[in-house]
């Protein structure tokens, strides 16, 4: 039986089993993400679901032997290699970002956007659209007024705990919605948000919008730029910044890739 608190006894950290194959708590949460208690149950669920039929796979694979076939070996051989090299790299990186070596400045960011100006004309409308989730419409009530009182300052911990269950999910959905995106690329719950966001102008906050008995959305718009019309420098700086960073990271990589070769070639 699948226990996600634990099996009791000397098993305590086991949480399923497949024959002779055990999954650990430890794996379990190392290998899901999620936003909330609900959320956690349904990605555990899955996953173990999906752990289970592996590894019933992978058992009946080696009554046939076929972990001793040379192909089999080359190939675990070739996948342990790949593993190794990215987590390498992800810790150089990290480290390195740790250390500052990727900072960028507002001079770059300037620099940059005076060079590709055209690039931010936009050739379709771009909303900075936040979506607030609430379980409830009392919930919902609190974040719109929440949303309204502090217009695009930040997300305060007044509307975290207004809404607990979904804080982690109001978090991300803050933090993306912030920058501009093309419209045609929000993925919106259903038309009725789509109807709503096309009359709104920026500073408006929706009422809520009921998605499900116990999903209701309420949407804030904190900015828009219509077709034809041009990124400010501060409509972009975010992007620009992201952009900056992954060529640093590119280049960083071309020089530990290069102190490799003449290390081991």
């Amino acid at each position: 039986m699948t226990c996600l608190a634990g099996c009791g006894g000397a098993d305590g950290d086991v949480v399923a089993r497949s024959g002779k194959l055990e999954l650990t708590r430890g794996e379990l949460l190392a290998s899901i993400s999620f936003d909330g208690a609900s959320d956690s149950l349904a990605a555990a669920s899955m996953y173990i679901e999906d752990w289970r039929d592996m590894a019933a796979l992978y058992q009946r694979a080696l009554v046939d032997g076929v972990e001793r076939e040379p192909e089999t070996k080359l190939l675990i051989e070739k996948a342990s290699r790949q593993i190794t090299v990215q987590r390498f790299i992800d810790r150089k990186i990290t480290a390195a970002s740790a250390n500052g070596l990727f900072r960028i400045d507002s001079s770059e960011v300037s620099a940059f956007y005076e060079r590709h100006a055209d690039a931010f004309v936009c050739a379709e409308p771009h909303v900075a659209l936040v979506r607030y989730y609430a379980a409830s419409a009392v919930q919902a009530a609190k974040l719109r007024a929440i949303a309204v009182e502090t217009g695009a300052a930040c997300l305060p911990d007044s509307a975290r705990d207004a809404v607990p269950e979904y804080a982690e999910l109001n978090r991300k959905s803050f933090s993306a919605g912030r920058r501009l995106r093309r419209q045609s690329r929000l993925f919106l719950e259903n038309g009725r948000m789509h109807s709503i966001l096309r009359e709104m102008t920026p500073g408006d906050v929706s009422r809520p919008i009921a998605l499900n008995d116990s999903l209701i959305v309420v949407m804030q718009l904190l900015d828009r730029v219509e077709t034809g019309g041009r990124m400010t420098l501060d409509q972009c700086r975010g992007d620009i910044e992201e952009l900056l960073i992954v060529e640093k990271q590119k280049q960083y990589y071309t020089t530990l890739l290069e102190t490799a070769r003449e290390t081991y070639q």
